[in-house]
């Protein structure tokens, strides 16, 4: 099959080129007040004294923030009336790079957030905040180097759904760049996985020795206990329904190009897309000060 270009491709777009360009301003809505509101109240109540899972967790926020910014962009660009990716291919180039980097380096930065709180409450080890700097400087700089694999090799086209450009799955580089990104994920989610599998199964280990040693309520032991597995056991589930069915499609469509078509893209991408919303729920759940206070913030609770 010969290369489609970026308007064959957005021609090929189901059921219609305005349904995805609509939600995907909604979701960019919602996620940005969400994320706005959540950076205000960490920096008003909080930035003399941040934990590291607290840092962390803020410039996931951040990134989300400017994940929700492109995805606006991106919807204006593909509605039907506008359709400037087709028109401009060094829009869509611009939009490859901006998107990518702040949806993938997102992506990739639930799995160091995990594994810090892992390495905390599980193991007792409280690394130097310059490791976790490293760990999120290379969640960036990993697609930054994905994106200039297909800038240079001419390996950018319109996503199979539309809205956005992203890699190129019709060329090799672009089928590399997309191994490269599903291990960067992939790893990501196991990380994910792991480590709040672990916290959960410490939590209640604990817990029971609280209750034979300490003489705790089993009552109230029990009820925390149950509250953090579920609040843990929530991000997996969330996680992997947003990711894994992506993931597999994408391996689909690099084994065959077709088989990753612009219906499966419809189904696939809004759940995945709604990530920069669920990042915001995990932050506020995990971290129930800054619940507190984003309610004040949002005018929910008076001060």
């Amino acid at each position: 099959m010969n290369r489609l270009t970026i308007a064959e491709t957005y021609d090929r777009v189901w059921p219609s080129p305005w349904v995805l360009p609509i939600f995907f301003t909604l979701v960019s809505l919602v996620a940005m007040a969400m994320g706005i509101t959540i950076i205000v109240a960490v920096y008003k109540y909080f930035r003399k004294d941040m934990h590291i899972d607290i840092k962390l967790a803020l410039i996931l926020t951040i990134t989300d923030v400017l994940s929700g910014i492109d995805f606006l962009v991106a919807a204006i660009f593909n509605y039907p009336p506008v359709n400037l990716y087709s028109k401009y291919t060094n829009l869509c180039i611009i939009a490859q790079v901006t998107g990518s980097v702040t949806f993938v380096a997102s992506a990739i930065m639930v799995g160091v957030i995990a594994l810090e709180r892992c390495l905390l409450i599980v193991y007792n080890i409280e690394l130097n905040d310059t490791y976790y700097w490293i760990m999120i400087a290379a969640c960036f700089l990993f697609p930054v180097i994905n994106s200039l694999l297909v800038i240079f090799t001419d390996s950018i086209n319109l996503f199979t759904g539309g809205v956005f450009c992203h890699y190129d799955a019709q060329t090799f580089t672009g089928k590399v760049a997309y191994i490269l990104m599903m291990i960067y994920m992939g790893t990501a989610v196991c990380v994910l996985c792991f480590s709040y599998t672990k916290i959960v199964l410490f939590r209640y280990n604990h817990s029971q020795r609280e209750q034979l040693e300490l003489g705790l309520d089993p009552e109230k032991v029990r009820k925390d206990t149950k509250r953090t597995a579920i609040k843990l056991m929530s991000i997996l589930i969330i996680n992997v329904a947003t990711n894994i069915p992506y993931l597999v499609a994408q391996i689909c469509g690099l084994i065959e190009y077709d088989l990753y078509s612009p219906k499966v893209a419809f189904f696939v991408i809004p759940w995945t897309g709604c990530v920069i919303i669920w990042n915001s729920f995990i932050f506020l759940g995990l971290h129930e000060e800054v619940f507190k206070k984003w309610k004040q913030v949002i005018g929910l609770k008076s001060e």
